[in-house]
């Protein structure tokens, strides 16, 4: 009997230490308030409202609600950072992480009005990539490891939203970092940032200033600029946008582009229709100046090893750097001189002389070119750089500053990358081609934390 009592009292005890336990759990905050300015409203799940300042804890379930000028940063386990603009309301719909089980993880925000801005933690980096989400009326945000700004719009340009709502004139959208994007690719394609960083490319992957594309043995690719110029690049081939900047409304034109190595087959867009010297393409100490045109361009042999002469010969064309005309004109200069080469037309460097010469007897290996034509792709530059229509209507926008993200609506998905902005309503999702000013415009500041843990104040 006494053995029987004692054992209940065992097992009683081990069913309370199990269930305190579980408590425990429920309640271990997901995380905590950071840095603010202004008033921070947290509706727990049982209805209770209070007001909290720097320090506190925040659950699972929690409701986030910031008043008017007030910012709040929140800083989550995982090492999420989340600041909270003006007149916003954001749920913590759930949250989950532990260390020793990436696979677990999980956090799924709502934003039912205003914005924020975030950086993301482990969560979506480490184990599950679609463990982060962000969910609002329209649609759904999924997060891959990203910096990237958020605002729910109940008005036209956000004039809901006291913080950002002026008299004066509306701003002035902000221009994509994002200047080309992969519309065709074979193979490796891949891109070196100007910091060193590889990216690997894909399919509606983003090109920026700075990058040098690089494809593989047996691979190649078709890129679409801004101004509908388009870059076939050919096998192991890198090919580097040194400069590119086109605005159609500030009328501002110029690119830069070079060959370092392999061969590439252009179709010029709009830069330089009007000025010439406004469009470059150089390959070691050769630079083809176009007049509106299509042409094949190559760099082998002393040009692509950075040779001070990186001429070819006439038995061995290929062998150095040229080029061969299909549309329209060019001029091909060196320091020794320059040439004019016309439709049909090739021309090399003289490996003897370092002067651009004429080609006598084209090989078909330069005539019969198997990477396609940029001109024989159809693309569709409002898919690929986006449209300026819906961009200040109510519904959903986001930005990313870094990292990807991907808007979803139903059975739609759109992919977002660093400089790229989405809009979603009850009906449409797409791509903008700018980012709107409301989004990027604040005359306030946020309150963020550096990698170092130091405060610091940026614009939202």
């Amino acid at each position: 009997m006494g053995y029987k009592m004692k054992s209940a009292t065992l097992l009683f005890s081990l069913l309370l230490a199990v269930m305190s336990t579980m408590a425990q759990a429920a309640e271990e905050a997901a995380g905590r308030i950071g840095n603010m300015s202004g008033t921070l409203v947290v509706q727990r799940v049982d209805g209770t409202v209070k007001v909290v300042g720097p320090k506190s804890e925040v659950f699972a379930g929690d409701m986030l609600i910031t008043a008017k000028d007030s910012y709040a940063q929140v800083e989550m386990n995982d090492g999420t950072k989340m600041t909270i603009r003006p007149n916003s309301n954001l749920r913590i719909e759930a949250y989950q992480f532990r260390k020793e089980a990436p696979q677990s993880d999980n956090i799924v925000l709502r934003l039912l009005r205003g914005g924020f801005r975030t950086v993301t933690g482990l969560i979506g980096k480490r184990g599950n990539t679609d463990a982060y989400k962000l969910r609002a009326a329209t649609a759904t945000i999924g997060i891959r490891g990203t910096d990237f700004s958020t605002r729910l719009c109940a008005t036209k340009d956000c004039q809901d939203d006291e913080a950002t709502a002026k008299p004066a004139a509306k701003p002035q959208p902000a221009k994509s970092a994002v200047v080309g994007r992969v519309m065709l690719a074979q193979g490796e394609l891949s891109a070196k940032e100007e910091t060193g960083k590889e990216r690997k490319l894909r399919l509606g992957a983003p090109v920026y200033e700075g990058d040098t594309l690089m494809t593989g043995v047996k691979s190649y690719a078709v890129v679409a600029f801004r101004d509908e110029g388009r870059v076939s690049l050919q096998e192991s081939t890198q090919f580097r946008v040194e400069r590119f900047k086109y605005d159609k409304v500030k009328s501002e034109e110029n690119a830069v582009l070079r060959l370092l190595k392999g061969g590439v087959r252009v179709v010029t867009g709009l830069i330089g229709r009007v000025n010439h010297d406004n469009y470059k393409f150089n390959m070691a100490t050769a630079t083809i100046g176009i007049r509106g045109t299509g042409f094949d361009a190559w760099c082998n042999g002393p040009c692509a090893n950075g040779a001070g002469n990186p001429g070819a010969t006439q038995g061995n064309p290929l062998d150095g750097a040229g080029v061969y005309v299909w549309a329209g004109e060019v001029v091909l200069v060196s320091p020794g001189g320059s040439f004019p080469v016309a439709l049909q037309q090739a021309a090399i460097i003289a490996r003897d002389s370092g002067k651009p010469v004429r080609i006598i007897a084209i090989p078909p290996a330069i005539t019969e070119n198997n990477t396609p034509r940029p001109d024989s792709i159809p693309f569709d530059m409002e898919k690929l750089f986006g449209t300026e229509s819906d961009a200040g209507d109510p519904g959903l926008y986001v930005t990313v500053h870094d990292g990807q993200v991907v808007l979803s609506m139903g059975d739609k998905s759109l992919d977002l990358f660093r400089g790229d902005s989405g809009f979603a309503d009850s009906h449409t999702l797409k791509l903008l081609s700018q980012t709107p000013g409301f989004l990027g415009g604040d005359s306030m500041e946020i309150i963020m934390t550096d990698k170092h843990g130091n405060s610091c104040m940026i614009g939202s």
